[in-house]
């Protein structure tokens, strides 16, 4: 404390979990002798310090007084086109919330695309996000993020998303990377096309008396860490801080009940009205015995308890036996992406 008097208000704890870069609805009390006693501005939270938030609202960017506020949350980003709560976010706005869920090492920007980099673990986290305006001429953009890759020693890798099955080619960004000899998934199968699928929490399937018992943690374990290791090259300290570095996260888990040991896992990442799923895996030995879904049915359970109607996931178009699991639980494809980068990546 500095001795301000203002700071340490109500107005400061109820703005102090508000996520800088997300969307926001603050109450706020006007001045003696107004109209109303208070309004709400609803818009993206864009800075905040000990005594302000600032908030770009549709009309205007708004400074307000933390002592001032009388409620505030984060909320989903608006809808976009009709449909129900997982359908009608638009791709630009799920590809910014997906990238909260999986928090990189180190973020920069460049507009309104992210620069993320995670020493190379996982693509999500060492990938430009492509979405919205640079800031810069489309070249420009490209060399900049060339560049900040560079200093940190990592190959550029952009992220670029479109309508399902759309044709890579035809996003301008895109069409300036063939043209610099990337490839679409650099070499990588994996990273060619991936699915971005959606659900409603309340159509999925619910866990029954005969399900598994599933255990839900808010800390990283080190059994369920050394267990994703079994699916994933794990990059000591980094693989953690990105499993961890979301604003909320949940280590689900299936224990076989005599050795304890870990048979099945997720990571469900937190946000405003929607939950992601990281991370499904099933450990070989116990494939085929509905695992996979209980997990899923207890983190549909976790959304759903806790105001979060839309569920969302990743999952490889080459891994058509991962899409029909999907599939089968009610998911159906919202947009695609892929990655660019150049083969030697």
């Amino acid at each position: 404390m500095t001795g301000d008097p203002l700071r340490g208000t109500t107005g400061h704890r109820l703005t102090a979990g508000l996520t800088v870069g997300s969307r926001v609805v603050v109450r706020y009390r006007l001045e003696e002798g107004s109209e109303a006693a208070a309004t709400d501005f609803l818009g993206e939270l864009v800075a905040r310090n000990d005594d302000f938030l600032v908030v770009d609202t549709k009309t205007e960017r708004v400074k307000l007084v933390r002592a001032d506020v009388i409620a505030a949350k984060d909320v989903p980003p608006p809808a976009s086109r009709p449909g129900r709560a997982h359908e009608r976010i638009s791709a630009d706005d799920l590809e910014k919330l997906m990238a909260k869920g999986w928090q990189p090492l180190e973020r920069g920007g460049l507009g309104d695309w992210v620069l993320r980099a995670s020493e190379g673990f996982t693509g999500r986290a060492n990938s430009a996000l492509v979405v919205g305006d640079p800031s810069l001429p489309l070249d420009k953009a490209i060399d900049f993020v060339e560049g900040w890759y560079a200093e940190r020693g990592r190959p550029a890798i952009f992220q670029v998303h479109g309508q399902p099955g759309f044709t890579v080619a035809d996003d301008p960004t895109a069409a300036a990377l063939l043209d610099r000899g990337y490839t679409a998934g650099g070499g990588n199968a994996e990273w060619e096309r991936v699915h971005v699928m959606t659900a409603l929490s309340a159509a999925l399937p619910p866990l029954t008396e005969q399900s598994a018992p599933v255990t839900a943690d808010a800390e990283l374990k080190l059994d369920w860490l050394m267990t994703y290791g079994e699916q994933r090259t794990i990059v000591p300290g980094v693989t953690e801080a990105v499993l961890t570095g979301s604003d909320g996260q949940l280590f689900l888990s299936v224990r076989e009940p005599q050795s304890q040991r870990i048979t099945a896992l997720a990571r469900m990442a937190i946000h405003p009205g929607w939950a992601g799923i990281f991370g499904l895996w099933v450990h070989p030995e116990h494939r085929h015995e509905g695992l996979g879904s209980t997990i899923v049915s207890a983190v549909a359970m976790v959304a759903r308890e806790n105001n979060m109607p839309a569920v969302y996931l990743q999952v490889s178009a080459d891994n058509t036996t991962g899409t029909a699991f999907w599939e089968s639980l009610g998911f159906a494809v919202h947009h695609d992406y892929a990655y660019l980068a150049r083969p030697a990546s």
